[in-house]
């Protein structure tokens, strides 16, 4: 556990990722250190197979969770990014009264679109849940797969690759197991995603969700999962799903406003 701050409300981040890829709290959000400075005490966990923390196999979102709801203490804020948001949904459903706030970063909640009755019949809700599968079915290799998959989730802000593109985009192996990766992290029901976003907002946890308005699969999949738990949509503007490291003061503004009005 890495942390930041030394006073004011606890804050425990969580990375998104799969094994393989650019990933660890301080990697990922670097860009919010300058919250501790605002009054904040940030605590940056790796999860499994991350930074300090020894693997124990594929990812798992429900092991995991498990591990983030025993990191709350007795009262934290709690953000998560991509996987690590689907994971810190989970855990808040784990321990609703330890969380003060929930922030979730394009969370990795799509099947919750196939439950929301706003759209899920739309052609644009069916193709969030078929993005994988595509991937999957053109893909040549693992790397392939990985690359294809990487290359979905946005650019840089400078319109080149996203530090998670380059990493292997001439690394085969590095794709490799970035891509097997992907493929062997274990996820749990759209009914027990569905359960947990129900049982947070039946606690009341202030919710918001944030995506970048890069990508249309992101947009509606913030929208569904915004209303599963109650919560609130913004956008930050950004070219890729790695809003709070492209857009960190943009970022830290909106959770530092979110936060301390629930503060």
């Amino acid at each position: 556990m890495t942390l930041w701050g030394d006073r004011g409300p606890k804050v425990l981040m969580i990375h998104g990722g799969v094994q393989g890829g650019i990933g660890g709290g301080p990697t990922n959000f670097g860009g919010q250190r300058p919250l501790a400075d605002r009054g904040w005490q940030l605590r940056l966990m790796d999860r499994p197979g991350f930074g300090g923390s020894p693997s124990r196999g594929p990812d798992d979102m429900e092991a995991d969770a498990a591990l983030i709801a025993e990191r709350l203490e007795d009262s934290s804020h709690l953000v998560g990014h991509s996987f690590g948001g689907a994971e810190a949904l989970l855990a808040a459903a784990m321990r609703p009264s330890a969380v003060r706030s929930l922030i979730l970063i394009e969370p990795a909640l799509q099947p919750l679109c196939t439950l929301d009755a706003e759209i899920a019949n739309t052609p644009a809700a069916k193709a969030v849940g078929e993005v994988v599968m595509k991937f999957l079915m053109t893909a040549k290799s693992p790397a392939d797969f990985a690359l294809s998959f990487a290359q979905s989730l946005g650019r840089a802000e400078s319109g080149e690759k996203t530090a998670s593109v380059a990493n292997i985009a001439d690394d085969v192996q590095k794709g490799t197991v970035l891509g097997c990766s992907i493929l062997q992290a274990r996820s749990v029901s759209p009914a027990d995603l569905k359960a947990a976003a129900d049982k947070v907002q039946g606690a009341s946890i202030p919710v918001l969700v944030i995506s970048g308005g890069y990508s249309e699969g992101q947009e509606i999949t913030a929208q569904a999962v915004a209303r599963a738990t109650g919560g609130s949509h913004a956008v930050v503007d950004c070219a890729s799903h790695f809003i709070q490291q492209s857009q960190p003061e943009a970022f830290n503004s909106v959770a530092d406003a979110f936060m301390r009005e629930v503060e």
